[in-house]
């Protein structure tokens, strides 16, 4: 959708904007135009598909409506189409929000999945610390009784993989993609 005059900053693109009490958040898309969706609002109710494959790509126009008239009110020079553009999507999530990377029960299978999507930005991350946890569960390590715990190359940090477990405890979220 077309943005409104005055968003874009002189010299580049305008905010990202999360707002959580009004269950939006939008960012620029190129120069002249944004992209908002929501944060799951207690208001919005979750739609949860059997079939991922059948979720319909096109903007739905009553989510579209309630999501571009709450941006609205942040930025009121925007105005809300009278058709909805852009595309809809699904995402997979874990329970708690947090993503698994683990093994599976099944052995010399692992997963690194339920991130909803907002992961990807740390796939180079990621994927060295399924090599840290395959490498040593697969040279006989008990994973689930004593979590992987890499040090980081860079920083010298060290990641509790206990955290990204199938079997951790449940843990206190923001129960949104914003962690």
């Amino acid at each position: 959708m077309a943005a409104p005059a005055g968003y874009r900053r002189a010299g580049g693109p305008g905010p990202v904007i999360a707002d959580l009490d009004l269950g939006t958040y939008l960012r620029p898309e190129g120069r002249d135009f944004l992209l908002v969706g929501g944060t799951e609002p207690e208001c919005d109710p979750l739609e949860w598909l059997d079939a991922p494959e059948a979720a319909d790509p096109r903007a739905a126009v009553p989510r579209f409506t309630a999501q571009v008239s709450r941006a609205a009110r942040r930025l009121p020079g925007l105005r809300v189409p009278s058709r909805p553009s852009g595309v809809a999507g699904v995402y997979d999530v874990a329970d708690d929000w947090t993503p698994l990377y683990d093994r599976t029960d099944l052995g010399g299978f692992y997963v690194a999945i339920g991130t909803s999507g907002n992961q990807f930005k740390n796939a180079p991350l990621v994927g060295r610390l399924m090599a840290d946890l395959l490498h040593r569960v697969e040279a006989g390590h008990t994973h689930d009784t004593a979590p992987v715990r890499p040090t980081r190359e860079h920083t010298g940090h060290v990641i509790d993989l206990g955290a990204f477990s199938r079997e951790r405890p449940p843990t206190a979220t923001t129960g949104t993609v914003l962690g």
